[in-house]
């Protein structure tokens, strides 16, 4: 199949789909491009997350590299989804992502069902640099680990 560019999708679907269909397209685009995603938001301490500030429907993506630190979600968004890139140099850096209280990941990152309150943790020795979370408000319970890279683990 020839690859076609963003426009003339957009252009076939337009015919047809109107609005919708284009602002598919630009989004869908812009991560087979091989772009980023958006604008980088660096954290360098403890910080909760906000829709409004760090996340993917604002076209932001988190970058941290301080070393022993917490993001903490917000309360669940359905539909929300936040990336979280660990920047640090490979082995310099502790990560936890922590979700609100009252939430949870739905499966953890063991592969079984999520508990409340439970964080996620990119340790120090296996942390590589770039690797990343991506999180998206799936139910009013809690979050989907939608795609992740490096060695993450379960808080006991």
């Amino acid at each position: 199949m020839a690859n076609k560019s963003k426009a003339s999708i957009k252009s076939e679907l337009r015919q047809s789909h109107a609005n919708y269909f284009d602002n598919l397209a630009d989004s869908v685009s812009l991560f087979a491009e091989g772009q980023s995603g958006g604008e980088a938001i660096n954290l360098d301490a403890d910080t909760t997350l906000a829709v409004a500030t760090h996340s993917v429907q604002v076209g932001k993506f988190v970058t941290i590299s301080a070393d022993a630190k917490t993001l903490t979600l917000p309360g669940v968004v359905v539909g929300a989804s936040f990336i979280i890139v660990n920047t640090a140099s490979d082995g310099s850096s502790l990560l936890t992502i922590s979700p609100n209280s009252s939430d949870k990941f739905l499966v953890d990152i063991a592969g079984a069902a999520g508990t409340n309150n439970k964080d996620i943790i990119l340790a120090k020795a296996t942390q590589d640099q770039y690797d990343y979370v991506h999180l998206v408000g799936l139910s009013a319970d809690g979050w989907l680990i939608q795609d992740v890279r490096g060695t993450w683990v379960d808080e006991s």
